[in-house]
């Protein structure tokens, strides 16, 4: 397998400049596509959105908002999108709201970010003005009510416009900071992000020359995330492709078969929950033994160079993701055996490695030059260097700073480069490989260090685990005085009718058989098992610090 030339990308100076050209290049075609709860299908075409977002742009530049930050809180919804396409292309800054915190830390983010004026979707309304305490305006984002909504500034600009009153469009520049979205918070509170026109456009066009997602492409990322926004947003739009949306956890099985998408756009989680599932039903229905038969005999064509799936395995892959032959996997590490099942089901698994800091993509595999093992390859306008272990980042897709947090600013950058905290390894052919979380690591009295993230790599292939979090444990009054522990949230659908001793007495078993393979200092000590399932981030990677 080799590298091969960069896919042609369409290049775009600010958001105002995206919007106008995807509107002329793609008129017709559908750009979003959803799903009602009565399964209905809405959609809107780049024609219409451009129209939409022009409208809302000019009562944004009359009510005195240009240039000020707005603050987006909802979930995925075509409103959400027309309100941040709007804002960052009239010059304003706009703030993605993690929806997924607390209300008292919602509250914290619409303060910190200075937001002049909040569209909110209905649940989050009174929170929203609770923060702005009359110092800004509280739309109503979407859904029926008394508030002003979006519509209706929408509609207000659209008439606006069609008096021939058109307001003169503001002058950006490509550096200025188009958007501030906050940091996951896996292991602090979250910061909030700068991120200028240019990185984020640089870093979407980037992804398009790395890989080819095709015409259909759905997603259940939320946008209030960089990965969600750059990648499956507007890295897709740019090809005038169709993106398939996705909001609700209840439903993304529905929409993804209903969607009939080529490529997905998804974290390991949502993978690790369907591959459960593809072996939770096998073990149900007495075929696991048969499925493994099918795996092994793949594994062994493909060996001999048979490309061609078994019919048997087409089917179970079928089931499962229905016409997906693409899925592009990032925010935390996959499962090298996971994505080996699913590539000898037909289905392509494509890691990638980014961090919000970086618009966030920095590194992806390739259509026809990937590694399993590896997050990719280095995008065209990024470099990494790895200082001590430790991977930095210097490129058009860095952040402009954390916003009133000059001192936070200079703790990350040196010389433009930003430390990631992530600890890795470059091969001889460019890819980077992720080894582990500079603050994660375990340091031991002796000067010996363990990576919590390969243990529980190996625990998460026992049966009845559905997550775990290993740390060090003190054990002695120094800091560096520490066991390795284990904690372990069962998998409630295996674990049923099995009572905690039985729990912890296999979880034991599976225990002692990783540590037999490794030596002293890596061996887990304690074992704890969890009655409730981790607190996450929206990108549903475990807040470590809560552990």
């Amino acid at each position: 397998m080799k590298n091969y030339p960069l896919y042609s990308a369409d290049r775009y100076r600010d958001f105002a400049e995206l919007i106008e050209g995807l509107g002329k290049k793609y008129a017709k075609n559908r750009a979003l596509v959803w799903y009602t709860r009565s399964r209905e299908e809405k959609s809107v075409t780049f024609g219409q959105m451009a129209k939409d977002v022009e409208a809302l742009k000019e009562t944004f530049i009359r009510k005195g908002l240009a240039g000020k930050h707005l603050a987006i809180v909802g979930e995925n919804s075509y409103q959400w999108l027309l309100a941040y396409m709007a804002a960052t292309g009239c010059g304003s800054v706009a703030v993605c709201i993690d929806i997924e915190q607390s209300d008292e830390t919602i509250m914290q983010m619409l303060r910190a970010a200075d937001a002049a004026a909040v569209f909110a979707a209905p649940p989050y309304l009174e929170i929203c003005r609770k923060a702005l305490e009359g110092k800004g305006e509280v739309l109503r984002l979407h859904g029926k009510g008394t508030e002003t909504s979006l519509s209706d500034w929408v509609q207000e600009g659209a008439e606006q416009i069609a008096s021939g009153g058109k307001s003169p469009a503001p002058l950006i520049e490509p550096g200025q900071t188009a958007s501030i979205v906050f940091t996951s918070g896996t292991t602090s509170t979250s910061k909030p992000v700068m991120l200028s026109h240019r990185a984020i456009l640089t870093n979407a066009s980037d992804a398009w020359n790395y890989v080819l997602v095709g015409e259909k492409v759905f997603t259940n990322l939320p946008f209030y995330h960089t990965y969600g926004l750059t990648c499956a947003v507007v890295s897709v739009w740019m090809r005038g492709s169709t993106l398939y949306i996705n909001g609700n956890l209840k439903t993304v099985m529905r929409d993804l078969h209903e969607a009939g998408a080529h490529s997905m756009l998804t974290v390991p989680l949502m993978l690790e929950a369907i591959h459960n599932q593809i072996w939770l039903a096998a073990e149900q229905a007495g075929k696991a033994d048969g499925l493994k038969k099918l795996l092994k005999l793949q594994r062994a064509r493909k060996k001999l160079g048979i490309r061609k799936p078994v019919k048997a395995l087409e089917a179970v892959r079928d089931k499962s993701v229905g016409t997906l032959r693409l899925i592009i996997c990032g925010g935390a590490h996959m499962s090298r055996e996971i994505m080996e099942e699913f590539e000898l089901m037909g289905v392509t698994i494509l890691q990638g490695y980014g961090i919000t800091e970086c618009a966030p993509l920095v590194c992806v595999n390739r259509n026809e030059y990937n590694r399993l093992d590896s997050v990719g390859l280095v995008l065209p306008h990024c470099q990494v260097k790895l200082q001590e272990g430790e991977i930095l980042v210097r490129g058009d897709n860095v952040m402009n700073g954390y916003y009133n947090s000059p001192e936070l600013t200079a703790e990350a950058m040196e010389d433009g480069w930003f430390h990631t905290g992530d600890v890795g390894e470059l091969d001889k052919d460019g890819f980077l490989y992720i080894t582990g979380r500079k603050k994660n690591l375990v340091v031991f009295k002796n000067g010996k260090k363990v990576s919590p993230e390969k243990l529980e790599d190996q625990i998460k292939k026992l049966p009845l685990v559905k997550d775990v979090v290993v740390y060090g444990a003190a054990s002695g009054a120094s800091a560096d005085d520490v066991k390795l522990a284990a904690s372990i949230y069962p998998d409630p659908d295996r674990t049923a009718g099995m009572d905690s001793y039985e729990i912890l007495e296999e979880l034991q078993e599976g225990i002692n058989e990783i540590n037999d393979s490794l030596p002293f200092y890596q061996q887990i000590q304690m074992v704890n098992i969890r009655e409730q399932e981790f607190a996450k981030t929206a990108m549903q990677k475990i807040k470590r610090y809560m552990v």
